[in-house]
């Protein structure tokens, strides 16, 4: 259930990154609702997780599954590019978030 909650806290903070390019620095209104709503959920999620959790293991792994879904969603929604050098960069996040989860 703590990694249920924890995924949810995820989905929300990559939801509020993404609308923040949308927010054109807070100008835009409803991005910017959205923004800070979609913050706002995912932080207090994220409190209620970490009175289950590990604080290390908890934002490593919100941290590194939440860079590479921002990622994700540059490319897919932003027609951002990715570079060879860029991916090698989220293979060491992912692995060190591996580490840190299993040791």
């Amino acid at each position: 259930m703590n990694y249920l909650l924890l995924l949810v806290s995820i989905g929300f903070e990559v939801l509020g990154t993404s609308l923040l390019k949308k927010t054109n620095g807070f100008t835009n209104l409803w991005p910017t609702l959205g923004t800070l709503t979609s913050y706002f959920i995912c932080l207090f999620i994220l409190s209620q997780v970490l009175k289950r959790l590990p604080l290390s293991l908890t934002y490593a792994t919100w941290g590194s599954v939440g860079l590479v879904l921002v990622t994700v969603a540059g490319i897919v929604f932003y027609h951002e590019a990715i570079s060879i050098p860029s991916i090698a960069g989220l293979i060491l996040v992912i692995s060190g978030t591996v580490l840190i989860n299993v040791f």
